[in-house]
């Protein structure tokens, strides 16, 4: 447990609360943990639920619940094949949630399939309904705000994200719209 806390920049007292249950990661901490582990989110989270293959198609659905009905559940589309740089999901975001303020290498691109997401990239706000979309480099620090009256679903696609290491994950801070 302190060579995966050591080598993923997180705490062992987090690492323990997560392998009991007891607190549920964001997706940067379960990326972190899993490239500690020397392999990707989708094949950590496919050995979490205790699966020896992992399916290249859409036809067996791969969710990732990580927590409370207040965090965001992601559905993996695909973990694509050895060496691949696209990932994608589609992320279900709870009223009100606001993610962690994030960089990582790579970029991002977002697709808003239904409800308002405010997404804040360096320090802009880019207010986002279903139809509109956003491309940026994911090294730039940026985090979601579900600001809608209903859940938002987004697809999700990165270069990067899921596998290589991420460069920082910076502390949240209190949204000033």
């Amino acid at each position: 447990m302190r060579q995966v806390a050591d080598d993923s920049g997180l705490t062992e007292g987090f690492i323990s609360q997560v392998e009991l249950g007891v607190s549920a990661p964001s997706l940067i901490s379960l990326h972190k943990i899993a490239t500690a582990l020397d392999t990707n989110l989708v094949n950590l989270l496919a050995r979490l639920r205790g699966e020896t293959s992992r399916a290249h198609f859409r036809q067996e659905r791969l969710e990732a619940r990580l927590g409370s009905a207040a965090e965001p559940v992601y559905d993996i589309l695909a973990c694509g094949f050895e060496g691949a740089e696209l990932n994608s999901c589609i992320t279900h975001i709870p009223v009100g949630y606001v993610s962690e303020l994030m960089v990582h290498d790579g970029e991002d691109f977002v697709f808003i399939i239904e409800g308002e997401i405010l997404y804040e990239i360096a320090g802009r706000h880019y207010h986002l309904k279903a139809g509109d979309t956003l491309h940026f480099p994911a090294t730039i620090p940026h985090r979601a705000y579900n600001i809608g009256l209903t859940v938002a679903r987004e697809l999700w696609v990165g270069t990067a994200a899921l596998r290589s290491a991420v460069k920082a994950s910076l502390s949240p801070q209190p949204f000033r719209g």
